[in-house]
């Protein structure tokens, strides 16, 4: 009973082990929409993938009412200070296992770092 137990809590742990949420990451801005931004996410497309190709992915990061943007400073900016080609710091409302299939969520905050 004690062996099986052991043996379930260790596949329980390498499981969950093997996922790897996304909470926070940088990326330039390709595009602006009025309550969305479309980014590079190659990377953390990428992340959980063994043998992948050099092929480019695009997220869409929404935008709400509750998503905070700041500059590098600190100060609040509006989404419209924002432009194609920006360096930001994405902050996911939730961490979420960024994959091919699963490439548009919510930003809690979002930081202008470079211009």
């Amino acid at each position: 009973m004690k062996l099986r137990l052991l043996i379930c809590l260790l596949l329980l742990l390498f499981s969950a082990g093997c996922t790897r949420d996304v909470s926070v990451f940088e990326s330039t801005i390709y595009t602006l929409g009025d309550d969305m931004i479309n980014v590079d996410c190659s990377d953390e497309v990428n992340r959980n993938r063994k043998n992948h190709t050099d092929e480019g992915y695009h997220c869409e990061v929404l935008v709400t009412e509750a998503t905070s943007l700041k500059e590098s400073g600190g100060e609040t900016i509006k989404l419209e200070e924002l432009k194609n080609g920006d360096l930001i710091r994405i902050t996911l409302k939730k961490p979420l296992n960024i994959s091919k299939n699963n490439r548009s969520f919510a930003a809690k905050e979002i930081v202008l770092l470079h211009q």
